[in-house]
């Protein structure tokens, strides 16, 4: 015999249910109606509720573009529901797991998704979502912060985090469960050593496995992760059985190591390498040169009375004046050249491979270019012409020694400004100074 619900039936079921629910507009990812337990877990009042949208209710889900997705995704699924684990925001600030299955519905012609949600703080035996062999296990792999895995070695089944998913770009539901979901991911240059560290720990080599590497997100970007894992599970025999770990996000720590890096190495106005650094990439042109017998010519630049341009100007078109010309020179030179700033408006320009008589008529074609690119000053209509006096030495004629090659450098230069400036000096050969050992 079959029975006839009256709507208010309907109502009670809605209100009743133990867990949340809530109907939401596809598009726009809004709150369109929730019943009480949804809006009592998330401890609001059901008009604060309907202030909201999934955006801003589910951790992870980042922005529309984010959302779009994951509705198609939604969709496609139809009839069946769509199953995830995830993190609803609490009023308080605070954030709670929660199972939730999102079925789409027709009414008055209108596609909307209905979900269910279901607070697995409330009930304990829900902790088991994903693995039910293990609760706290599964409880931690969706609380903790940084994602987590779980890899059955023998059948190389691995279980990825919803946080882990998320901070490789992933949807709930994607990320093929196996090893080499992980491996492929990995960047090319890392891969064979973080596998390395890997089968160390499992062959009893390592305590335990840690690595640094770059691993692919879904939209092909990588970013720096720090991963560390221990096995959990062994035979009877000691063989492993099962491994866990944790995936930390350290991309930024990585970004502001290379900025740091990069201020220490580089002067911040020309981006050029600054003197340290300078020394030591000298240090080793200078020893492929001797080992390879090649001849390697290097020059101290100077720009002509420079302190004139920031006392008739002011500092920021002397700084102008400096990258102008820095911009001029790496335009012009050949990519085997390097160049320096050695201090204030003084250069140094390694020519590799390069005689002294070839280097002179680089510099040269480098003046003769100056002369017709001044430097334009857009806001005040004018043009500021400037030269350069420079001084050349070359390995091996005039020394094999690194800093004997910089002071016969400095030497010309000296000559080149006390003769008039704006001109090019080559060192007086003397005696070759002995090689030093690097």
């Amino acid at each position: 015999m079959s029975m006839c619900f009256s709507e208010g039936f309907y109502k009670a079921i809605f209100e009743g249910c133990s867990d949340a629910i809530y109907v939401i507009d596809p598009l726009s990812s809004r709150i369109l109606d929730a019943n009480t337990c949804a809006w009592q877990d998330l401890g609001m009042s059901r008009e604060q509720l309907l202030q909201h949208s999934v955006i801003s209710l589910q951790q992870g889900v980042e922005n529309e573009e984010h959302w779009a997705q994951i509705a198609a995704m939604i969709t496609s699924s139809h009839p069946n529901a769509f199953t995830f684990i995830g993190r609803h925001y609490h009023q308080h600030g605070t954030y709670f797991p929660v199972e939730v299955y999102t079925s789409v519905i027709e009414f008055e012609g209108r596609q909307l998704f209905l979900s269910v949600a279901r607070n697995l703080d409330r009930t304990s035996s829900q902790r088991e979502a994903f693995r039910t062999k293990d609760a706290r296990l599964t409880y931690a792999l969706n609380e903790a912060v940084d994602g987590l895995w779980d890899w059955e070695i023998s059948s190389s089944e691995v279980f990825f985090s919803p946080q882990l998913k998320r901070m490789l770009g992933y949807l709930p539901n994607e990320m093929e469960p196996n090893l080499e979901t992980w491996t492929q991911a990995l960047h090319e240059s890392d891969r064979e050593r973080v596998i390395a560290a890997l089968n160390d720990h499992l062959e009893g080599r390592a305590a335990s496995y840690s690595a640094e590497y770059q691993i692919r997100k879904r939209d092909g970007n990588y970013i720096w992760v720090r991963d560390r894992g221990r096995i959990c599970q062994h035979d009877e025999a000691g063989k492993p059985l099962r491994m866990v770990g944790m995936v930390h996000d350290i991309t930024r720590s990585k970004d502001l190591e290379d900025q740091l890096r990069e201020q220490a190495s580089h002067d911040h106005l020309t981006g050029l390498l600054n003197r340290r650094a300078g020394y030591i990439h000298f240090s080793k042109q200078l020893s492929y040169a001797l080992r390879y017998n090649q001849q390697l010519s290097i020059c101290l630049i100077d720009l002509d009375h420079f302190k004139n341009i920031n006392d008739t100007y002011g500092h920021l078109v002397g700084d102008s004046v400096l990258k102008h010309f820095v911009e001029l020179m790496n335009s012009t030179l050949r990519k085997s050249d390097s160049l320096m700033r050695w201090g204030g408006e003084e250069f140094l320009l390694l020519l590799p491979n390069t005689s002294v008589d070839n280097a002179k008529q680089l510099i040269e074609q480098l003046k003769e270019t100056l002369g017709d690119t001044p430097v334009v000053l857009e806001l005040e209509g004018r043009e500021i012409s400037y030269t350069f006096s420079a001084g050349l030495a070359s390995f091996p004629i005039h020394s094999q020694s690194l800093d004997s090659l910089i002071k016969c450098a400095d030497d010309a230069l000296y000559e080149a400004k006390a003769e008039g400036r704006n001109r090019i000096y080559i060192t007086r050969e003397g005696d070759i100074t002995q090689p030093e050992l690097f």
